[in-house]
């Protein structure tokens, strides 16, 4: 998504990189705002929701290191 000059100075200003926009655009609520806007924002419920998600994902890969599927003609034919 392109970053308005606006955008990039309030960024600056405030200390919120581009990594954490990207974190916003992808886990957060969006807000429909005057204008025909929309915000996007993480709530501290659905924060908890994503954290207790991306924990549960960590565990399920430290998990399957060393875990591999074998798939031939899009189909899964073995698993070890």
């Amino acid at each position: 998504m392109d970053i308005t000059k606006h955008a990039k100075i309030r960024c600056q200003q405030r200390g919120i990189p581009k990594n954490y926009i990207d974190l916003i655009l992808q886990f957060g609520t969006p807000l429909c705002k005057p204008g025909g806007a929309i915000e996007y924002r993480i709530n501290k419920k659905y924060k908890s929701q994503i954290q207790a998600h991306l924990k549960n994902l960590i565990n399920r890969l430290d998990k399957i290191g060393n875990k591999a599927v074998l798939v031939s003609d899009n189909q899964v034919i073995t698993v070890y």
